[in-house]
């Protein structure tokens, strides 16, 4: 009886020691994985160390030594990137956390780091004061972007959310003659969609293949307006939002400066969107971004700001498909 009351705990102290083990190697398994994200997350993050201004002639770039690319406008350059120019290349690096620049010349090579421009080859000249640092900016700009970048879990049959016909609209947005467009989500292809602005409705037909619903807004004063969106089914109304949203109509005297403050910035992604997003227009900003991206599909690192966008318009179906391609790549440069 002794015996087997001192074999039975034996076995129970065996079984315990062989738990904890499992335990022990399971604990071990997941910090790595955590680490592992953790390390590719951290790179993901870092913000932008530099951009390169005023490019002339042959310019390209590579991420993490993957294929050249080449450089047609002005571009922010995050650690692990290369620069290389050509015979008849050259461009301005503008340090984006002191503001000094430097003038990369023709057959040249830069690395980017975390602390800065090393030069491999060429001519780098030494760094002079340009102008006041956007850095902080572009940090606070990119921490929030990153947000939105997590993937949501496949879905399933029994909880697919696809059409789900609760609708939302930005609840404060600005329009003018240039960028008249509101948008929303096209919830399901078969719905439809009745606008209503300042109480006068208009009815939005279904548009099965859309990846997003567009309507041009016309023949209203400048100022601040209510709208909502609701949606339709073949048997009627299936959704109607609790609160309106408002848009502000910009004059024409203040879309004028607003071209003229653009024109300033030149071709800087980030500075014209950044200003577009100050002055309400997200709808412009959203489009200035996708521009970006088919011309650049290939430029991952700033492709949170687009996926933001679509955040901020509500635009889930396309914030998902955009964070699913930008994690998608970060998988093949780590």
């Amino acid at each position: 009886m002794v015996d087997n009351l001192q074999v039975e705990k034996s076995g129970q102290i065996i079984e315990g020691e062989i738990v904890m083990k499992l335990k022990t190697i399971g604990i071990v398994v997941m910090t790595a994985s955590l680490l592992l994200g953790l390390s590719q997350t951290t790179i993901a993050r870092e913000p932008p160390v530099a951009k390169l201004v005023h490019i002339e002639g042959q310019v390209e770039y590579t991420r993490n030594d993957k294929r050249w690319n080449p450089v047609r406008r002005t571009k922010y350059l995050f650690p692990g990137y290369k620069i290389k120019t050509g015979a008849d290349g050259s461009g301005k690096l503008i340090n984006q956390q002191t503001g000094e620049s430097q003038e990369l010349g023709s057959n040249s090579e830069i690395e980017v780091t975390v602390d800065g421009i090393l030069l491999v080859a060429g001519n780098l000249t030494e760094p002079q004061s340009e102008s006041v640092s956007v850095f902080q900016s572009l940090i606070n700009k990119f921490a929030k972007a990153q947000r939105y970048t997590t993937v949501r879990r496949s879905l399933t049959s029994s909880d697919d959310k696809v059409c789900d016909n609760k609708v939302r609209t930005i609840r404060n947005v600005s329009l003018s003659t240039a960028h008249p467009d509101l948008v929303w989500r096209n919830a399901c292809p078969e719905f439809s969609y009745r606008l209503i602005i300042d109480g006068n409705a208009t009815e939005v037909s279904a548009q099965s293949t859309s990846e997003m619903i567009r309507y041009s807004v016309s023949g209203v004063k400048p100022g601040e307006h209510s709208y909502r969106v609701e949606v339709l089914d073949r048997d009627g109304t299936v959704y109607i939002p609790r609160k309106e949203s408002k848009f502000v109509w910009v004059s024409r005297k203040d879309e004028k400066e607003m071209v003229a403050a653009l024109d300033t910035l030149s071709d800087d992604v980030f500075m014209q969107t950044n200003y577009l997003e100050e002055k309400g227009m997200y709808v412009a900003a959203m489009d200035a971004y996708r521009d970006y991206f088919g011309e650049n599909p290939d430029d991952n690192d700033m492709r949170p700001l687009l996926i933001q966008s679509y955040n901020d318009l509500k635009l889930t179906n396309l914030k998902q498909s955009e964070a699913r391609l930008y994690n998608a790549a970060l998988e093949e440069d780590y």
